[in-house]
């Protein structure tokens, strides 16, 4: 067995595990009645996720819960079918819009499912005051983010993100400190973990990155999904980022 095999394998272990709630075993499938999808457990009712979402201890799990509430029951159950639609899963790991702008979005499925990206940078000058070389970043220390971001029906489901820490003297990026991401995700059929972040300086530009690794449980059968997210700005301030398979 290769690494990359062994890898597979344990994530949609794991992944198992945590849709049995943390306890041993393997989460049991659910055939709701009238649709022709499997739910898993968690997903099983609509009462089954409020459970879930209440007992996750992640942030971020009870704005889902009461955008989750707020939806018809007709709704609901439309929405837990779409977290256990292979299509549907597969397509909320599909490449996110690209950011080169502030705010970038792509439906599909009827307009049923968003996926949208968000960049933006945050800075902290040098006592007294950070300087400036006409049209660049004033001296201090910046960083800057990238997030994409998955909704189902308005539901925010998912939220991948990494940012950059960087140092620019006013005139050029002089050093980059170190990159690291975070995630949200609330559908209980897939798994996320992160991989080691990775900072790095090329040219004029401060970069950082993350690999994602998602594992899809449906039907027994585990299907592992990987993503690279990246983020990266050069000392006038202008900005990117990407989430792509690899």
């Amino acid at each position: 067995m290769n690494r990359r095999t062994a890898a597979r394998t344990i994530a949609a272990l794991g992944t198992a595990a945590i849709l049995a709630g943390g306890t041993m075993g393997t989460a049991t499938a659910a055939d709701t009645a009238g649709t022709g999808t499997t739910r898993n457990a968690q997903t099983a009712t609509p009462a089954a996720y409020i459970t879930y979402l209440s007992a996750s201890r992640e942030e971020g799990a009870a704005q889902t819960l009461k955008e989750f509430k707020a939806l018809p029951v007709a709704k609901q159950n439309k929405y837990l079918d779409y977290l256990n639609d292979p299509k549907v899963l597969k397509a909320l790991m599909e490449d996110a819009p690209r950011a080169d702008r502030a705010e970038s979005r792509t439906s599909m499925f009827d307009g049923d499912v968003v996926v949208e990206s968000r960049q933006q940078a945050t800075f902290a000058p040098d006592a007294p005051a950070g300087s400036a070389a006409l049209g660049k970043l004033s001296r201090g220390t910046w960083e800057s983010w990238y997030q994409a971001s998955q909704k189902i029906l308005g539901v925010t489901v998912t939220k991948l993100k990494v940012w950059v820490n960087y140092y620019t003297d006013g005139n050029k990026i002089t050093r980059v400190n170190f990159a690291d991401g975070a995630k949200r995700n609330f559908n209980a059929a897939v798994s996320i973990s992160m991989g080691v972040p990775k900072a790095w300086k090329d040219g004029s530009y401060a970069n950082g990155s993350v690999v994602w690794e998602g594992s899809i449980i449906y039907k027994g059968f585990g299907i592992q999904i990987d993503k690279r997210q990246k983020v990266w700005a050069n000392e006038y301030g202008y900005r990117g980022g990407y989430l792509k398979n690899i």
